[in-house]
């Protein structure tokens, strides 16, 4: 099987205008070795903060936000991609009208979400929340790794 034969991708959320706190659809990264989700900016009225929530349910009713790594690409039609950063659980923001057309990439460990001890939180969520109710254009996609490879890979979606 071909390396790129091992990767899912998903879509999380459609291309959406987003005017309050918002979230992708659930994953579970209990059945990845790690992921990238992708938020994809159009026009960003106002500042978005993006955050990224783990629970111990699909429902997530006992999350937790977690620090995570992220970087960002230049605008649209370029080939150019920032440094690593790492984002509190507070989240990271995108500036209005600065960070139009641009994508930021997360990286998810699987790790994080099933420790070797302790309590596990396979579940996660990326969560989008604009600085008032003007519209946000934005899209997410997640590519998953899967554990194990396989012909036809587990749903990451619950």
């Amino acid at each position: 099987m071909r390396t790129l034969d091992n990767i899912h991708a998903v879509p999380l959320t459609g291309p959406i205008s987003v005017t309050g706190a918002t979230n992708c659809d659930t994953f579970n990264m209990g059945k990845s070795q790690g992921a990238r989700i992708f938020v994809m900016a159009g026009t960003l009225a106002v500042d978005l903060v993006i955050t990224v929530l783990k629970g111990t349910t699909a429902a997530l009713g006992a999350s937790a936000a977690i620090a995570f790594r992220y970087r960002e690409t230049a605008a649209v039609g370029t080939d150019t991609r920032g440094a690593w950063q790492t984002a509190t659980t507070a989240g990271m923001t995108l500036t209005g009208t600065t960070d139009n057309n641009i994508t930021v990439e997360i990286l998810l460990e699987s790790a994080e979400f099933t420790p070797v001890s302790g309590t596990e939180y396979p579940y996660g969520v990326v969560t989008m929340t604009p600085g008032s109710s003007s519209a946000c254009l934005i899209a997410v996609i997640g590519i998953f790794a899967p554990r194990y490879a396989q012909a036809v890979p587990p749903s990451q979606v619950t």
